[in-house]
């Protein structure tokens, strides 16, 4: 089994390559691919699938671009459309050479959040990494307030269900990897450390000793925090200058192009300011 972790270090966004024998798979691609065709083909395989955790909105996916370099099939959660991959059922298995993946439904940062939980087929089929997206931190949660204050508490209770009924019991020696990192607006309180276990999580993440009202309450009420809010914002804006700039290039370059069209219609014989220049330079 191989596994290897890339990290897009302004978005504390994390991606993971995994790999059997001449066949690997990737989940959450970010929009540089190359990373990921370099590392296979340092493995000596093809990368065969994609898995998406949820719709991420902090970055662009790489999704499209991989699957149209490697022929790989794209999966993602159901509950958003998605305009392209395919929907992975609840508890679906896909084997890959030595390795197995099964796919959890684990909603609550997002009504299609996914879990994939790795199983390595040579050392006895036991679970061994779980990838949990936005739903399960190291040291926090995902958010649930993306889909308005009125849906909160909902998602909140969904959170915690797939927390303690899909991803504690997968075992405390289950090694957690999740989509962020500390640094990203998608959670608060994220820890520095990138990587924990099951156990760990059970032991030292404050989120998972709270009963389901606790929990449910603290994420109803928690806020942004100031430098998260600005971030949000300024990534906004940053995104709407360039929508922008890009709307205007085009709409100048077709009005010019209407221009130059018209301005030849209306004089056909435009050799002469052709010519002109080198009428103007005789002496």
């Amino acid at each position: 089994m191989l596994i290897q972790t890339i990290k897009s270090e302004i978005v504390s966004h994390l991606s993971y390559i995994i790999g059997s024998k001449n066949e690997a798979a990737v989940i959450d691609p970010r929009r540089d691919c190359q990373v990921y065709l370099d590392i296979a083909n340092q493995w000596g395989a093809k990368i065969k699938y994609v898995f998406e955790t949820h719709r991420n909105e902090d970055y662009v996916t790489g999704s499209l671009e991989l699957t149209n370099l490697t022929s790989s099939t794209i999966f993602h959660g159901p509950g958003l459309s998605w305009g392209f991959g395919e929907v992975i059922q609840h508890n679906k298995e896909i084997e890959m050479e030595l390795l197995k993946i099964r796919a959890l439904h684990t909603p609550g940062h997002s009504p299609e959040s996914m879990s994939y939980v790795l199983y390595d087929l040579e050392s006895g089929g036991q679970p061994v990494v779980v990838f949990t997206g936005d739903t399960l931190f190291v040291g926090d949660v995902g958010r649930t307030d993306f889909l308005g204050e009125q849906m909160t508490p909902v998602m909140s209770e969904k959170l915690f269900d797939s927390i303690t009924k899909k991803l504690l019991p997968l075992g405390d020696s289950v090694i957690v990897c999740p989509a962020h990192g500390a640094g990203s607006v998608c959670g608060g309180k994220i820890s520095q450390r990138e990587i924990s276990t099951i156990g760990i999580e059970k032991k030292t993440n404050p989120m998972l000793n709270l009963s389901k009202k606790e929990f449910v309450t603290q994420k109803t009420a928690e806020q942004q925090s100031p430098a998260a809010q600005r971030f949000t914002f300024w990534l906004r804006r940053a995104c709407l200058s360039l929508l922008l700039s890009f709307l205007f290039t085009f709409i100048f370059i077709v009005f010019l192009s209407a221009f130059r069209f018209a301005f030849r219609f209306a004089f056909p014989d435009s050799s002469l300011f052709v010519k002109a220049p080198a009428i103007w330079c005789q002496k």
